[in-house]
């Protein structure tokens, strides 16, 4: 179901698309957050997948930063992956770490094959998609993200995401399963000490608006949440 907040914004953006690619978009679909009913005011951005007849050309995509720009989420741009059928449907399914586009990876086409909210189009598209390729890249996506949060974490707004992205790797490279950030922070606390229970709620709760902390200060959640951070990849490891 699309977000209130949302619907205005994409309806603009897909009328604003057809008039940059008129008659060639087939199937527009949501993903992330809204798609798995875990959108967030403070932390979601939009993210969408976009089917057209034929790759688009130079000249077209030139056009789409105009046209993308009234998705953008209190400074946060919106992820979009212009594909075609032959690409949904034919892969690749792990296409590394340096993409073509940062949205064609397995944890959207899990996605896409089992989550995504059709605006356009049909509504189960044929997805190429490898369980083993989503949890070897989950477990890869997941040692990244720890090695740059071994860099300066202060501000509850910049530890939160990176705590709840770490437990969704963590769960889609043990399970195979996409979770969204709010369920993933709530059951990673079956792949780590109860200790950590405490920085995973706190995540939990400002990504569903909560104001108030359970940290005293901000070193203390930094510590805690680097710490929880290694203890999930040690996890995914063992597992």
């Amino acid at each position: 179901m699309m977000p209130t907040a949302l619907a205005s914004p994409v309806e603009d953006y897909m009328r604003d698309l057809a008039q940059v690619v008129p008659g060639e978009v087939e199937a527009v679909y949501l993903v992330g957050s809204p798609a798995l009913a875990d959108f967030s005011a403070r932390q979601s951005n939009v993210d969408l997948v976009v089917v057209t007849s034929r790759p688009l050309g130079g000249d077209r995509v030139a056009q789409l930063p105009r046209v993308e720009r009234i998705l953008d989420r209190a400074h946060r741009p919106p992820g979009i992956w212009y594909t075609t059928w032959e690409v949904v449907a034919d892969g690749p399914v792990d296409p590394g770490p340096r993409a073509a586009s940062t949205l064609d990876t397995p944890l959207t086409r899990e996605l896409l094959r089992a989550d995504a909210v059709a605006l356009s189009g049909p509504d189960w598209p044929v997805v190429a998609y490898d369980e083993g390729a989503f949890r070897g890249w989950c477990r890869r996506a997941l040692v990244d993200l720890a090695a740059r949060a071994s860099g300066l974490m202060i501000m509850r707004r910049e530890v939160a995401p990176l705590v709840l992205e770490a437990a969704r790797l963590a769960q889609g490279a043990v399970t195979g399963r996409t979770l969204s950030k709010s369920e993933a922070g709530h059951t990673a606390t079956q792949l780590v000490p109860p200790h950590f229970r405490r920085i995973l709620t706190d995540a939990v709760g400002y990504r569903q608006g909560a104001s108030t902390s359970m940290y005293w200060g901000p070193f203390e959640r930094k510590y805690d949440a680097r710490e929880l951070i290694r203890q999930l990849v040690a996890a995914v490891d063992q597992a």
